[in-house]
């Protein structure tokens, strides 16, 4: 190589950048593709530990609370906000119940609030 006519540097080869941007988009898609089973995959089991734990609070309601406001849970007695219960606990639970697929307890709950849930009552709100 003679130094007054120097050979110029070759440019890269056009298929390198073109390598690099399907490389770069084969990694993003599958890092994605994995983070989206992995996240699926912890809504699910985060869903069924909500589902267990909603479960855990209302059986204990049922068996010591059932027809009145609300749980006492560490003496396992139950609070009542007027004289006579508004039976707040069932109502709000209700809709609950019916989002998450518990079909039957939202039926019988939704027979007993509408059995005993009177709004007719003389109280101070």
């Amino acid at each position: 190589m003679s130094l007054a006519n120097p050979k110029p540097f070759s440019s890269p080869p056009r298929a390198t950048p073109k390598l690099v941007t399907l490389l770069l988009i084969f990694v993003v898609t599958a890092g994605n593709a994995s983070l989206t089973y992995s996240q699926q995959t912890n809504k699910r089991k985060l869903a069924a530990e909500v589902r267990t734990e909603f479960l855990h609070a209302w059986n204990g309601y049922k068996k010591y609370a059932w027809g009145h406001d609300d749980l006492k849970p560490l003496s396992k007695g139950y609070h009542d906000w007027y004289a006579e219960p508004l039976l707040m606990t069932p109502v709000d639970a209700l809709d609950t119940m019916f989002l998450m697929g518990f079909k039957d307890e939202a039926t019988s709950t939704k027979s007993y609030i509408i059995q005993n849930l009177s709004f007719d009552k003389d109280i101070y709100v």
